[in-house]
């Protein structure tokens, strides 16, 4: 399994190297996955796949590392809903209306 180089080293590729950085992460994150139990890689590559889209969205590094960290947080109030209430999770009941594609509505009223 591929080690993380030092902190020094990582700063100067995210200095100077940004996109060698990236290809780190996703090298390393891709690593951890083939890694994982079969059970567990679709869930990981939901999971990486949500944090791309984060990743993505950021207009710069520190606004990325904000987001990411608002993720996290969620993250943990869901774990510690399901440690300490786990009733809760299931207790939502969504409202299902039918789908009307426009211009059918009915014409004879």
């Amino acid at each position: 399994m591929q080690t993380l180089p030092p902190f020094d080293e990582l700063r100067t590729m995210a200095e100077k190297e940004p996109e060698k950085l990236e290809a780190l992460r996703l090298a390393m994150s891709e690593e951890i996955i083939r890694n994982a139990s079969s059970e567990m890689q679709p869930r990981l590559r939901a999971q990486m796949s949500h944090i791309n889209q984060v990743i993505a969205k950021g207009k710069n590094p520190n606004h990325t590392n904000i987001m990411l960290m608002a993720e996290l947080q969620q993250q943990l109030k869901r774990f510690a809903q399901a440690l300490n209430a786990p009733q809760t999770l299931t207790e939502h009941q969504a409202e299902i209306k039918p789908f009307a594609r426009p211009g059918s509505q009915d014409k004879s009223a």
